[in-house]
């Protein structure tokens, strides 16, 4: 199995310029918790930029990266994650992280209910395996 992950690539079949997935990960964490050092989210922010692309850890989301024309679904990924993290006394933590992380990319949505919204997204049980991040 491939041990190397990309969260980027280019048009160079070569990858030496592709960017790793958890280089591009801490970047984001690191950035994200600058942002929010402002007004005192700077922990919840760098853990969102960690978990934000975890889906990208799945074979598929990589054989996109290649080339593939394929759809993968990335972010819900980080957003489960980001729920179980944040359990009990933290649950409101996680549901705002898991907002930020499954929003990243089309905008932040309603929390809506078991057949809609991110209510839907963090019950999705047909998401690619990124289990390789552990």
């Amino acid at each position: 199995m491939n041990c190397m992950f990309y969260a980027h690539s280019t048009k160079n079949p070569d990858k030496s310029d592709w960017q790793y997935l958890n280089a591009h990960l801490k970047k984001v964490a690191t950035l994200s918790q600058n942002f929010a050092n402002d007004f005192n989210a700077g922990e919840l922010a760098h853990t969102s930029g960690l978990l934000h692309d975890l889906g990208k850890y799945s074979p598929e989301f990589q054989q996109r990266l290649e080339g593939k024309k394929i759809s993968v679904d990335h972010a819900t990924a980080g957003a489960i994650e980001a729920t179980r993290l944040f359990e009990n006394d933290l649950k409101p933590a996680g549901i705002l992280s898991a907002y930020l992380i499954a929003g990243h990319h089309g905008g932040l949505m309603n929390f809506g209910s078991p057949v809609e919204g991110l209510c839907k997204r963090l019950q999705e049980k047909n998401i690619p395996d990124y289990s390789a991040y552990l």
